[in-house]
């Protein structure tokens, strides 16, 4: 069987977390070098991955598959640890780079990773600024490598199943769409508060994977047009301090984020207007909901089971469950996205949600910071990126910091 070699990049919680164990079923995929600046980090994965990965090949084992009980175990033993990512793509040579560093890595590892020969499939959001991402666009260009935007929502079983109902004409055109994506904040990472690592707060972290998401429910033929903070809240710090890594601390980023989206198709002209909500705080929004011109869909749960549930334009509800071909193994959606990713790799396909998916997502967010900072008034992306240009323009390699900067500067302070 062929294999695709993965070094990784950061080896913090989403790896460990989430990504780590998609791995064991996925015999495709072999991690051959770990790689983070902190040792501590370094050790503590490595342990978890042993772990999970004798665990597994003893569950094989007892499936009498005793050929992937080996191969685990192998694997294991060939894994080699770095501090240095350049010098983890120098020696091992891998494949395929996975990136779950913090935001202001993204870019550097990405763009060296790729300048090494390696494809790459990097965490969201794709970088700080849409500036780091219009640098890797046009080293993946060059270099003719994949990339892919790691957003698993186009792998959770809701948003998946939702897409094939549109495809199939169940509410018929989308018009709108509310996409939720609410927590209380990462308060145990004091990273995710530095607007400098960052590049933003919950609207660039968490709400996202909202934003990507609702392009691709929208269909991913319509391009992003015009982007509004939306009133009353938009893009907001509601709170003034935090208990963030055990301690009060004041903040800068926002922790609160509602915009409006339109994306329109190039030659048609329809249109899809989505309000995404990104927040630390309380949801604010309605829950997430589509809306068609025939009737709508929406997540329902009942007895542990996920449903989307069909309204027709008579009030008739029925419900399809949520189902696919990449949630055998838990966790279901990042699961996806690296199987999808490996695949690409073995069968030289480039992947979905891409480099230019992953930067237009970023320009959304940046747009949004934009239309804060100017009244909540409409931006269009052409004109965010008109500003962030004459950005780079006037302050070359200190352009990226100033964007940070200028696009904080509109939160409203609550």
């Amino acid at each position: 069987m062929e294999r695709v070699r993965v070094g990784v990049v950061g080896t913090g919680g989403i790896f460990v977390g989430a990504h780590l164990p998609a791995y064991l079923e996925i015999p495709e995929g072999q991690i051959v070098a770990l790689c983070d600046v902190s040792q501590t980090a370094l050790q503590r994965a490595m342990q978890r991955l042993s772990e999970l990965y004798e665990n597994r090949a003893k569950r094989a084992e007892e499936e009498g598959d005793s050929a992937r009980a080996h191969q685990l175990r192998e694997d294991v033993k060939q894994i080699r640890l770095y501090t240095d990512y350049n010098e983890m793509l120098r020696k091992e040579k891998p494949d395929l780079v996975e990136i779950c560093t913090s935001p202001d890595f993204h870019a550097p590892v990405a763009i060296a990773a790729l300048k090494a020969g390696c494809h790459v499939m990097c965490e969201k959001p794709m970088a700080r600024t849409w500036l780091e991402c219009v640098d890797v666009c046009e080293v993946v260009e060059e270099t003719g490598r994949f990339y892919q935007h790691n957003e698993n929502w186009l792998f959770d079983p809701f948003y998946y199943t939702a897409r094939k109902l549109i495809d199939a004409g169940a509410i018929g055109e989308v018009v709108a769409m509310y996409l939720n994506t609410s927590h209380a904040g990462p308060e145990n990472r004091l990273v995710f508060w530095d607007e400098w690592r960052s590049g933003g707060g919950s609207l660039l972290d968490n709400g996202i994977h909202a934003v990507t998401a609702s392009w691709y429910l929208s269909g991913f033929d319509k391009k992003p047009t015009t982007v509004k903070a939306a009133a009353p809240i938009g893009v907001a710090q509601r709170m003034k301090h935090r208990i963030i890594d055990n301690r009060h601390r004041e903040f800068r980023v926002e922790d609160d984020g509602h915009i409006l989206i339109r994306y329109e198709h190039p030659e048609t002209k329809a249109w899809t207007t989505a309000h995404v909500e990104g927040s630390w705080s309380h949801a604010d929004s309605p829950s997430t909901g589509i809306m068609g011109t025939m009737g709508s869909l929406r997540p329902v749960w009942e007895e542990g089971r996920l449903f989307v549930e069909i309204t027709d334009a008579f009030g008739n509800r029925r419900r399809v469950e949520a189902t696919g071909p990449t949630w055998t193994f838990w966790p279901s959606s990042f699961y996806g996205e690296i199987i999808n990713m490996v695949r690409c790799v073995l069968t030289n396909a480039k992947p979905l949600c891409d480099h230019n998916i992953g930067a237009e997502s970023q320009a959304i967010v940046g747009a949004a910071y934009l239309s804060q900072r100017e009244g909540q008034r409409a931006v269009t992306l052409d004109e965010f990126k008109a500003w962030a240009l004459q950005i780079r323009k006037k302050h070359g390699k200190r352009a990226n910091e100033v964007l940070i900067e200028e696009q904080l500067k509109g939160i409203r302070r609550v």
